[in-house]
């Protein structure tokens, strides 16, 4: 398991910043070149639709991102008053609360994203636009962001239990904040 952890946190890190990356650098292009077509009257087709789809990308992957890294945004000083491991176990429930949470979420945009794979689904206008790719990415993006959640958790446990080392805990154990 622990083995699994890692090389699923290694991949995250190594690609996640490459997948949102890509598109946010796309969206600039493209908004880029719909403000100087509309200047001269010939906008950018489909501008709307591509920057709404790689939005999906760039917030959804990036919220995996951001759990891996424990980078949220918390004000813990009420838990700070608390002992480490009464901390770890706050953080536990917090982050199987984000599971439940985010894991319903993921289940719906899994049924949406079968359904749009079943039609083919577009977005009709001047060009049809596929939406179903940006669905699945939506949905694996969420998925993934559960995953971490789902791993921070078992770090905590373990650090919870005086372990030393499990799954490159280094953060954790240099006393930051669980959640």
């Amino acid at each position: 398991m622990e083995k699994l952890i890692m090389i699923f946190e290694d991949h995250l890190s190594k690609w996640g910043v490459y997948i949102i990356s890509i598109p946010l650098f796309l969206m600039a292009i493209i908004e880029t070149l719909n403000v100087i077509g509309r200047k001269i009257l010939v906008p950018f087709p489909c501008a709307v639709e591509c920057v709404e789809s790689f939005l999906v990308i760039t917030v959804y992957f990036g919220a995996s991102i951001v759990a891996l890294e424990r980078g949220h945004v918390n004000v813990d000083f009420i838990i700070r008053k608390f002992s480490r491991s009464v901390q770890n176990y706050i953080g536990v429930f917090a982050n199987l609360l984000g599971v439940a949470a985010f894991g319903l979420l993921s289940w719906g945009a899994w049924k949406i994203t079968i359904h749009a794979l079943r039609i083919m689904e577009v977005q009709e206008g001047v060009y049809n636009f596929p939406l179903w790719p940006f669905k699945v990415l939506f949905a694996v993006g969420l998925t993934l962001f559960v995953v971490q959640l789902l791993i921070n958790a078992i770090k905590l446990i373990y650090v919870s239990s005086e372990r030393t080392q499990y799954a490159n805990i280094d953060k954790i154990q240099k006393g930051e904040s669980p959640l």
